[in-house]
């Protein structure tokens, strides 16, 4: 017999463990302490794993730690346990450990304890994260096989190849084998020229569906029904306008890769159909930049009366307003755009143009008119950022008709903004990846030590809820927001002190950090990734 089980590691204690986002890398946040974490379905290349695993003929099973809610060795039996339940000696048995950045060394350990266990399985491993960061770790892992680049291109192949062969597919790389890089090349940028041979799919609609069936959907619902769960569909991906801190154009390539627009509507009403779902998360880096697929697709959705409750992240300065209101009457409900900042310096150093923000400003009134949320995401901490620059960020972000949510520069191996910080001293030559999780400082600024961003992040947060908040209670009756008033009450007092520590900052001020001679905001150039298979 042969199997497959791919394997979702453990979560992080006291953190949100979201690993889809950020093209899979993953971003985690520190839960408050009356907070409860929350559970998401795994990330959709462990689906699309399970998926092309079937359609080779393996017996497969999805392990999903986080949802067992199990850590350290006991999560390590009850993965190679229910292996040695459901497979014989003679047996051929895959492994899938899927990695993410903010637990990247608990993931390797708890692999490599997998291996140790269990010998005779062949052991691989997939995520975003790798290709990156594969020279600073593939030495150690104990792993069979690394996958270089997404699963579903390469591990089909893999399975099917005859005796040792599979090792050497494209897309498969043998740790034993691999001669990484050392010293200073880990952080000067000579990785860039490998990043060519990271394997994409070439035709999104010609994947299989996610194998949600192998997953206990029922386990993932607030409710326990699974009409509850939500889940994500993917109709693009790729992203054209290349941020420099942006992931997405460096792990799923500048050129936008489309599917068509039946194969994504007929997975939304498979989950329909199957299990009620219809509460979607488009993966796309950027759902509306290509206008006539995204009209496609929804026109579908009211075309077939598709039941549809969908979050879409896409850049709103490049859709029309007639495409945001035939978002709103197919079941778009939430939208994500990137603001980012309201300093013109800072938003050239991410590679856009501070012009976008009146046109925004504009999407996002309309958006919010059509009775969608709107989520603006802005970002702090830019080589140029500064008390200043933040000040002005708070102070636009309040004229915009959305929430707001800010995060922290998180320059992420291999964006040319991970390559600037590190040439111009604002970032260490050591792998953090526990604190690239987007919401704690590890590059600072020319003008604020990583410190000073951490508190500059709480700052504009601080500004911008408390208002929020209260004026979306407003709309709901004097009861509402009275208990409104009282609940941000600690944050008012939290907002106090902030302000406090930013006047005591700033009056402190920060020591300038020189860019080195002859260098004037350098952004590297990195080579696209394969353009598929």
């Amino acid at each position: 017999m042969r199997s497959l089980f791919v394997v979702n590691p453990p979560a992080r204690p006291g953190y949100t463990t979201e690993r889809s986002q950020s093209a899979g890398i993953g971003v985690s946040r520190k839960l408050k302490p009356w907070e409860k974490d929350y559970l998401l379905l795994p990330a959709p290349d462990i689906l699309l794993t399970a998926a092309v695993g079937e359609q080779c003929g393996l017996k497969t099973a999805i392990l999903d730690l986080v949802l067992e809610r199990l850590y350290g060795q006991k999560a390590v039996d009850f993965v190679v346990e229910r292996i040695r339940r459901e497979t014989g000696p003679e047996d051929e048995v895959w492994v899938c450990v899927r990695l993410s950045i903010p637990t990247m060394l608990p993931d390797l350990r708890f692999a490599d304890q997998i291996k140790e266990r269990l010998p005779h399985v062949r052991l691989f491993l997939i995520g975003t994260v790798i290709m990156a960061t594969l020279d600073n770790w593939v030495g150690q892992t104990k792993a069979d096989a690394v996958i270089y680049g997404e699963p579903e291109a390469v591990v089909g192949p893999m399975f099917q190849a005859e005796g040792d062969a599979w090792k050497r597919q494209k897309g498969v790389i043998d740790p034993r084998r691999y001669i990484p890089l050392t010293g200073d090349a880990l952080y000067d940028g000579s990785a860039q020229s490998r990043f060519k041979d990271w394997v994409l799919v070439k035709n999104l609609a010609e994947i299989p569906f996610p194998a949600y069936h192998l997953l206990p959907l029922e386990r993932y619902s607030p409710t326990g029904k699974t009409e509850d769960v939500a889940t994500y569909v993917t109709a693009s991906r790729g992203c054209p306008i290349g941020c420099t801190m942006c992931p997405y154009m460096l792990l799923e390539g500048r050129p936008l890769r489309i599917s068509t627009a039946d194969r994504v509507v007929d997975e939304i009403e498979y989950l329909n159909r199957n299990w009620g779902i219809h509460k979607i998360r488009f993966r796309d880096p950027n759902f509306g930049f290509n206008r006539k697929q995204v009209r496609e697709i929804l026109t579908k959705v009211i075309e077939r009366k598709v039941k549809l409750h969908a979050t879409v992240e896409v850049s709103l300065e490049v859709v029309d307003d007639d495409l945001i209101a035939l978002m709103a009457k197919a079941g778009v409900h939430t939208i994500t755009t990137g603001v980012e900042t309201a300093d013109e310096e800072c938003m050239e150093s991410i590679g856009q143009k501070i012009k976008v923000n009146d046109i925004l400003a504009q999407k996002i009134a309309l958006a919010d008119s059509l009775g969608i949320h709107v989520y603006g995401t802005f970002v702090v901490g830019s080589p140029e950022e500064s008390w200043e620059t933040v000040e002005k960020t708070i102070n636009y972000s309040k004229q915009l008709a959305c929430e707001c949510a800010f995060t922290v520069m998180t320059p992420f191996p291999g964006t040319p903004l991970y390559y600037r910080a590190i040439q111009e001293g604002l970032l260490d030559k050591e792998m953090t990846y526990e604190k690239w999780n987007s919401y704690t400082a590890t590059v600072r600024s020319r003008f604020l030590t990583a410190e000073d961003l951490d508190l500059a992040r709480l700052w504009a947060r601080l500004e911008l809820i408390i208002p929020y908040r209260i004026n979306r209670a407003r709309k709901y009756g004097v009861k509402e927001l009275i208990k409104t008033h009282i609940k941000m009450l600690p944050r008012r007092l939290a907002l106090i002190y902030v302000r406090a520590r930013v006047a005591a900052r700033r009056r402190r001020g920060s020591p300038i950090v020189n860019m080195p001679e002859n260098m004037t905001k350098p952004i590297e150039k990195i080579p696209l990734a394969a353009k598929g298979e």
